[in-house]
This record gives C-alpha cells, sequence and structure tokens, in this order.
C-alpha cells in the first residue's frame, strides 16, 4: 500500500505527506465538532493547528516537490497525473492563503470570537478548497506513487 522501505526518498516523503493529510484531516473534523460544540476558542485554536501542519507540509515536501518538477507539470498537460496535480495545487493555494489569513486575523484577538462569525464564508469556502485539494492530491498520490 504504501512506498516506505523500498528506498526511494521522494515516495517516502509522498507517504509520510499523506499521511500528514489525513492527520490533518482528523485535526479538522475535531475543530469542527468543537465549533458545534459552542468550543469556539477551542475550534480557532485547532484549525491553527491544522493549518499549522498544512503550511509545514507545504514549505518541506509539496512545494520543492512541484518547483522541482515544474518543467513536467507544464509541459505534459495530457497526463492525467499531471491534471490531477493542478487541480491539487490550485485550490490547495487558495485554501492555504485563506487559512493563513483566517488564523492570523484570529491570532490577533483569539479572546474576540464576534468577527469570526462574520468570516463564516470565507472559512467555508476555505474548508471546501481544503477538501478538493485533499481528494485530488489523493488521486495525484494514486496515480504517481501507488
Amino acid at each position: 500500500m504504501f512506498g516506505i522501505g523500498l528506498g526511494h526518498q521522494r515516495l517516502i516523503q509522498a507517504d509520510l505527506n499523506l499521511l500528514l493529510q489525513i492527520f490533518t484531516l482528523i485535526v479538522i473534523f475535531v475543530s469542527l465538532f468543537l465549533k458545534r460544540s459552542g468550543r469556539v476558542k477551542s475550534h480557532g485554536a485547532t484549525m491553527g493547528i491544522a493549518v499549522v501542519f498544512h503550511v509545514l507540509s507545504l514549505i518541506v515536501v509539496m512545494g520543492p516537490s512541484f518547483f522541482q518538477s515544474f518543467e513536467f507539470y507544464s509541459g505534459r498537460i495530457e497526463i492525467l497525473g499531471v491534471q490531477t496535480a493542478w487541480m491539487h495545487a490550485i485550490p490547495g493555494g487558495i485554501a492555504i492563503f485563506l487559512g493563513v489569513l483566517l488564523v492570523a486575523l484570529w491570532a490577533v484577538k483569539p479572546s474576540n470570537t464576534a468577527p469570526c462569525y462574520k468570516r463564516k464564508r470565507i472559512m467555508d469556502a476555505a474548508l471546501i478548497l481544503w477538501l478538493i485539494s485533499l481528494v485530488f492530491g489523493i488521486a495525484t498520490y494514486v496515480l504517481f506513487y501507488a
């Protein structure tokens, strides 16, 4: 199932990144449960943790992999895996931007949750974009590494 142990550094990174993304999804589900339970501050903190994991994943694995292979991704668009990679990268980039922005705005005054309610649509959009990115990221993983 996973390529760990095959000796291919890039494959091991892809495996670990996939596991990190699944863990991040679990953190997001916990965060949504906290929000529904009325624990809005805890929701903000756990979403902050999810955004940090996602940023680390982007900096350590996804970004370098994408930019090292950019010529391939920009020149071989007819390949299904390349198409899924773009469908992963574009909404994922927007989602990470929105996530960092939302967490930064929350972190300025975490005790004041009123502005958070005004940003609910942006939060929903970030979540939907991240989920779309996750689905296409898993598809990219399957097409290139499974």
